[in-house]
């Protein structure tokens, strides 16, 4: 299932290689926290496979919709697209595209 409470959502495009499965990782810009995608927490030392947030193709177009949860503390991010090569997102899976977002304020008011 997957979560819509979302900030803001970004497309991937794979320009038509729609027989790839690829996944996320959000990892934060300045303290290199990792997204838990099981218990929904920014921490340090998250398993690779509950960091993975798996993307789900729009039909069969090759776009793959990369939602921001709202759950998200505010902050800046990279986001690190991966193709996943095996049965299970791993950590030697390749980096497809990557980018940086800001999810509210980053000063914390």
């Amino acid at each position: 299932m997957v979560n819509t409470d979302y900030v803001s959502q970004n497309m991937f495009d794979t320009n038509g290689h729609t027989a790839n499965k690829y996944y996320y990782r959000i990892v934060g810009n300045r303290d290199s926290k990792i997204w838990n995608y099981r218990t929904k927490a920014m921490t340090l030392g998250v398993e690779w496979l509950d960091a993975a947030c798996v993307l789900v193709e729009i039909g069969s177009t090759g776009v793959f919709p990369v939602t921001i949860f709202g759950e998200l503390p505010a902050g800046t991010y990279d986001i690190i697209i991966y193709v996943q090569a095996g049965d299970n997102p791993a950590d030697t899976d390749n980096v497809e595209e990557q980018w940086t977002e800001t999810k509210g304020d980053i000063f914390g008011f």
